[in-house]
């Protein structure tokens, strides 16, 4: 009887050290999280109108994102969207450039994956600072909104 306690107290220490071993060697899924295909959105509230910037992420592989930019403001009424962008990914960072769809104005950007939101800024070439996409070098975080991946246009 003695030694088969001491055999249950022997198979709980070891499995206590596994799982505490396991803890420290495995990252936390938080700190790592997957990057998700889906809408993520940013909605602004102003005095005279709303507007909204939105990224639909339609594939992610491990070299490559395949996304769109598109923008929608309430008042004047003004809408724009960029053609299909082809980002290179390096980890959590996707570098890209990109063209407005209609309005032909360029430009590029960076967007970076967080925990079920992306991270994402814009500089428009000269002269097109004024168009839509463009985020004039500010940093915007967006928030995944739903797992729709429908393109504008």
């Amino acid at each position: 009887m003695r030694k088969m306690r001491e055999r249950t107290r022997h198979t709980r220490r070891i499995l206590l050290t596994a799982f505490l071993l396991a803890a420290l060697i495995i990252p936390s899924t938080a700190a790592f999280a997957a990057p998700r295909t889906g809408t993520y959105e940013k909605h602004f509230v102003g005095a005279g109108a709303d507007s909204y910037r939105t990224v639909v992420i339609k594939k992610i592989k491990k070299k490559k994102v395949i996304f769109q930019i598109q923008y929608a403001r309430s008042y004047p009424f003004r809408e724009s969207w960029t053609e299909k962008i082809k980002g290179t990914r390096k980890g959590n960072k996707v570098t890209f450039s990109y063209r407005e769809a209609g309005w032909g104005f360029t430009g590029t950007g960076v967007m970076k994956f967080k925990n079920n939101a992306v991270k994402i800024k814009t500089t428009g070439t000269p002269g097109s600072d004024y168009g839509f996409i463009s985020t004039s070098g500010m940093t915007f975080k967006l928030k995944r909104v739903s797992s729709s991946k429908k393109f504008a246009g």
